[in-house]
């Protein structure tokens, strides 16, 4: 295959015509809605409410500086709050959801921009009402029935094998707390997207292919990896407004395209390209943070010599076969055994 043939056919659009998604606090609420639903159907006491944490905001080690936050992403299914130190939380019996805004010094103002009321806060996000966090316990007392429970979210990621962090404020042991029930439902509904949620999939995937076809139109021999990585965040940022990756890049080139988390701080992408080599770029662009998760493999020079050639188009037959056998009720073990076949 002429990679520099196919180029000359590829018509790159032209991104910045799409324009950004712009938020939609209803792809939020109605994550609340079914969140509150699910839990009515296990039978809920009445009175409950779910209460989840955001991301905190953080320093590098000892230092003043601030690492780019990116929210939580349990807390951003539910309530699409970018900003950190936010608690959420959503009444089980109505739906309705509460934001808890931290309690901003007027310092904060000087610094970091303008402080936001609890009104605005409550209009942008398109919830049913803001408190401070200082009247978490407070406000919670007033929403959780007699007989109602407190649902945090705690449970085991099984590819990191951490555990979620349940929320916790002081005064929390006044309160009926479950920390089981929560995570089995909340993952569950997020597998399943709504088509709101699929349009934003569907253009962060858009952009992060065009961003993938950009370097692959860019590579020659003596570049180093790492430009490469470079270019694919800038188009993605320039041209998509995806200021995240899904992930750390891997621009492997050569031997190193057989290091399955390649790119890190240990290997950073930093190998200079040779002619001969194949390429395995795997990066992708996240968008509110719904993310892409792309992986291409070329040759540096634009063909394949006889043996790419052949190991490329064993793994193209079967990405369509498990494309061509892909149907609903079918078991994605049964795809990965075909996969092999």
């Amino acid at each position: 295959m002429d990679f520099s043939a196919l180029s000359e056919k590829v018509t790159i659009k032209h991104l910045p015509s799409l324009s950004p998604l712009p938020f939609n606090p209803s792809l939020h609420s109605l994550n609340r809605a079914r969140l509150s639903a699910a839990l009515r159907g296990l039978g809920c006491p009445t009175g409950s409410v779910v209460l989840l944490a955001g991301g905190a905001s953080e320093t590098r080690h000892e230092t003043d500086h601030e690492p780019l936050f990116r929210q939580e992403s349990f807390f951003h299914w539910a309530f699409g709050v970018k900003e950190p130190d936010f608690y959420g939380a959503v009444s089980v019996d109505s739906g309705e959801g509460t934001l808890f805004a931290p309690h901003l010094p007027p310092s904060y103002a000087v610094v970091m921009g303008r402080i936001k009321g609890n009104e605005e806060w409550k209009k942008l996000y398109g919830v049913d009402g803001v408190h401070y966090v200082d009247d978490l316990a407070s406000t919670l007392s007033s929403m959780v029935g007699s007989k109602g429970t407190l649902y945090v979210l705690h449970g085991l990621n099984t590819d990191s094998q951490n555990y979620s962090k349940p929320a916790n404020f002081p005064g929390m042991e006044d309160f009926r707390v479950d920390k089981e029930a929560l995570w089995p439902i909340i993952t569950e509904l997020r597998v399943h997207k709504t088509p709101a949620e699929i349009d934003v999939l569907r253009y962060v995937g858009e952009v992060s292919s065009e961003a993938h076809i950009a370097v692959m139109q860019a590579v020659c021999e003596g570049m180093i990896e790492y430009q490469l990585e470079s270019l694919f965040s800038h188009w993605c940022y320039f041209y998509g407004g995806c200021r995240h990756n899904s992930y750390t890049c891997i621009c492997a080139s050569g031997i190193n395209s057989s290091v399955l988390h390649y790119g890190h701080a240990g290997e950073p992408n930093s190998r200079k390209l040779k002619k001969e080599d194949m390429c395995l770029f795997d990066m992708g662009g996240e968008y509110a943070c719904y993310g892409a998760d792309i992986t291409t493999s070329f040759p540096v020079s634009g063909k394949f010599s006889p043996a790419q050639r052949i190991i490329y188009e064993a793994v193209l037959a079967a990405v369509y076969a498990v494309e061509d056998a892909i149907a609903p009720g079918v078991n994605w073990l049964d795809m990965h055994t075909l996969s092999y076949r």
